[in-house]
């Protein structure tokens, strides 16, 4: 359990957090357009993305080093709880692959803010590395790292699913959805990872499974 911090304090802190992820995805999309990607603009992106990338995560290992059970290596977490992540990962899949189908069937609308095909290849490569290194990261940390953290830290049933749900409301309401179709495909997506969190206590694990989501996703569009 994580002591040392009163709950306003961890409130106001996690209220940046989603600033942070929210303000960065959102210049994301202003980057990379269906007419091409913004060089300047990309490399702004990156610049700040970097940036506040890297102080979510130095904050959140500092946080954790306030927990008596401080999670496994990477390697010892995965052996420990392959058969699980796997499962998760197989699952995000299916579902990401789902809404491709349906999309490019025309049973689903193409969602608004996610990311756009584009005939400039750099497009595609701008979206997938900042995907997996800044969005995903950030994203990720807001929904199960720094939420479970700051909230439902008592280990009780009631508190497991009170708190799955919320990150994934969460979850879905910081991909700035345009439809509630989106919003709950995004939700469902982050009750996963947050189910993929408690159960392995462990967002390395997490983490995991959101970046193998997040390239999936974005190779599909």
């Amino acid at each position: 359990m994580r002591v040392g911090e009163s709950k306003g304090t961890d409130f106001t802190r996690y209220i940046i957090w989603i600033v942070f992820a929210v303000g960065t995805l959102a210049l994301k999309n202003i980057v990379a357009t269906e007419k091409g990607l913004n060089d300047t603009l990309a490399a702004v992106f990156f610049i700040l993305g970097l940036f506040l990338t890297f102080l979510m995560v130095r904050r959140y290992l500092r946080e954790r080093r306030s927990f008596l059970d401080n999670p496994p290596k990477f390697k010892d977490s995965l052996s420990a709880n392959f058969g699980f992540v796997a499962l998760m990962i197989i699952l995000v899949c299916a579902m990401r692959l789902a809404v491709s189908y349906l999309q490019v069937t025309g049973r689903l609308p193409q969602f608004v803010n996610d990311d756009v095909a584009s005939s400039d290849q750099k497009v595609f490569l701008f979206n997938l590395v900042a995907n997996i290194i800044i969005i995903t990261v950030q994203q990720q940390m807001v929904q199960t790292g720094f939420f479970f953290n700051y909230f439902f830290r008592e280990s009780t049933s009631a508190n497991a699913i009170s708190g799955i749900i919320i990150s994934g409301l969460i979850a879905g309401a910081i991909t700035l959805p345009g439809s509630f179709i989106q919003f709950f495909m995004n939700t469902a997506l982050g009750w996963c990872m947050s189910l993929t969190y408690l159960y392995t206590k462990d967002e390395k694990m997490a983490m995991l499974v959101a970046i193998i989501s997040a390239i999936v996703g974005t190779i599909l569009i």
